[in-house]
């Protein structure tokens, strides 16, 4: 039976709960802890352009170095997070998802705009590239490249 000292009860262990919660640091209440690429030195490991996905090392920052452009990444073995270092504007920048290592061209290749000419994203600015999950296949090279 309900009665008005449960209710009390009730009322006050929901005060304090809650006096508790808001007097907690917010880095103990969130537990995500904020990681910045700008913060890696500038220069990560440079790797040839194309590569191999197996050739990656885990936990490790790359670099590519392009005439028209140098992006660092970061490759978690399916998803890229980078941020574009210089670039020229006049020229947009690609990624392709290579079905073969030596990344020949193929049907199968998916193809990505990280930033078109004359358009944002500019000089230090953020991408992300998802791994297609809905594919039936892998990959097994990666390119970053600048059509004219």
């Amino acid at each position: 039976m309900y009665t008005k000292s449960k209710a009390l009860r009730y009322k006050k262990a929901l005060i304090a709960l809650l006096t508790i919660l808001l007097n907690m640091p917010l880095n103990i209440a969130w537990a995500v802890e904020n990681i910045s690429l700008r913060s890696v030195e500038p220069t990560g490991v440079i790797v040839p352009n194309p590569m191999e996905t197996a050739k990656l090392a885990r936990g490790k920052t790359f670099q590519v170095n392009h005439k028209t452009f140098s992006v660092q990444f970061f490759f978690n073995e399916k998803d890229i997070f980078g941020v574009i270092l210089k670039r020229n504007k006049k020229h947009s920048i690609h990624f392709r998802w290579c079905l073969f290592k030596s990344c020949e061209e193929s049907q199968y290749d998916y193809i990505k705009i990280i930033a078109r000419a004359s358009a944002p994203p500019f000089e230090n600015d953020f991408f992300s590239i998802p791994y297609p999950s809905y594919l039936p296949y892998s990959f097994q090279g990666i390119e970053f490249s600048s059509p004219k």
